[in-house]
């Protein structure tokens, strides 16, 4: 599809005899925030893992990032030419400011980045305080992770990824984990308030009221298998989708 920031065709991941995924091909439209749910185990955090790079000897199949192949490229090629992502852990340093830690994941993932950076600083200044304002963190950027709220801390690590290069995708991989009801509704506003800004976003999770409330379109694995896609008010009925959460869907 032209409009789409990220495809992928017949993806396949493979640990030994064991298919985690399975031929999975999808895309993700520009400017809509993309869900993909699943229960526990069904591959979704494997499926980015691939897609980002993190795979390439268990990986089959084609990725395609605006239109160009992209399979094969190492994981910082691609975070270097958009193609981004969060983690389940934060990992963020503890000891420094937020906006320190936005401005440590803002150097290129490259020798020659880190030069460019250290000699025009503006360049990744730039980027931190637009990153700032896109996500609304300026009320906090002066304090430390460990002063912040489970959502806020979340919010950051969204920031992060936003940071560390012109993002033409940002792929979230369970989010929302750890938040409550009220922080999970809090949460999912910041994520259509950056689509509202243009972002094209591909939301990973297993909280599918979450993924239901926020998304455009929607994609759902079962044991590593794309087996239903649809928008929002359809997947919320589908046999499919309500088999898999419910327990009631048997492998084949």
């Amino acid at each position: 599809m032209s409009d789409s920031v990220l495809n992928t065709r017949d993806l396949t991941v493979q640990f030994g005899g064991l298919r985690a995924v399975n031929s999975v091909s999808l895309s993700c439209r520009a400017g809509q925030l993309t869900g993909l749910i699943g229960p526990n185990g069904a591959g979704k955090t494997t499926f980015v893992d691939a897609i980002t790079g993190f795979l390439p000897k268990n990986t089959t199949g084609s990725i395609e990032l605006d239109g160009e192949e992209v399979s094969g490229l190492a994981a910082h090629r691609l975070a270097n030419r958009g193609l981004t992502r969060t983690w389940q852990t934060l990992e963020l340093f503890d000891d420094i400011s937020v906006r320190s830690n936005l401005a440590v994941a803002s150097h290129r993932l490259t020798f020659t980045g880190a030069v460019r950076d250290y000699f025009h600083p503006s360049r990744a200044e730039g980027r931190v305080d637009e990153v700032i304002d896109t996500l609304g963190l300026g009320s906090i950027v002066d304090r430390k992770p460990r002063e912040l709220s489970q959502g806020q801390l979340k919010l950051v690590g969204v920031g992060r990824a936003l940071a560390s290069s012109s993002t033409r995708i940002l792929l979230l991989d369970e989010p929302a984990a750890g938040l409550d009801k009220n922080e999970t509704a809090w949460f999912g506003a910041q994520l259509r308030n950056l689509v509202s800004q243009g972002y094209t976003l591909l939301l990973i999770d297993h909280d599918m009221g979450l993924v239901l409330n926020v998304c455009d379109y929607v994609h759902m694995l079962v044991y590593g298998e794309l087996v239903v896609s649809g928008p929002p008010e359809t997947m919320r009925s589908h046999p499919e989708v309500i088999g898999a959460y419910l327990g009631h869907r048997e492998r084949a």
